[in-house]
């Protein structure tokens, strides 16, 4: 049975939020598997693009920045924005926010693996 949209994105973001455990990186690298497994799949609908979207403005930063990321091929402006913002504000997350803005600039940003 597939699971339905809302039961993806509560997947993606608890990856996101799990991809933050820096105490056990096997455990954040099996959230940040999960978490682009969920994206592979949302990314094929208007619906899941537009749920992923209303993550950037989710309270946690790990959320906010993966959305965010993601949505850069959707909505760049918006999402920049978000990603400036978690890069600004030099908390959790600021580095990841930093360096997803740089490879976008670069053009070397990419999800397809």
């Amino acid at each position: 049975m597939r699971e339905s949209i809302k039961e993806l994105v509560e997947r993606y973001r608890q990856g996101a939020i799990g991809t933050g455990d820096t105490s056990d990186p096997k455990k954040a690298n099996k959230h940040a598997a999960d978490l682009h497994a969920c994206y592979k799949v949302l990314r094929e609908s208007e619906e899941g693009c537009e749920s992923i979207m209303s993550l950037m403005t989710d309270p946690e930063p790990s959320v906010r920045c993966c959305a965010a990321a993601h949505s850069l091929q959707w909505k760049p402006g918006v999402a920049r924005r978000v990603l400036e913002a978690l890069r600004d504000s030099r908390g959790p997350f600021s580095f990841d926010a930093e360096m997803t803005i740089q490879e976008y600039d670069k053009g070397r940003l990419t999800f397809d693996y």
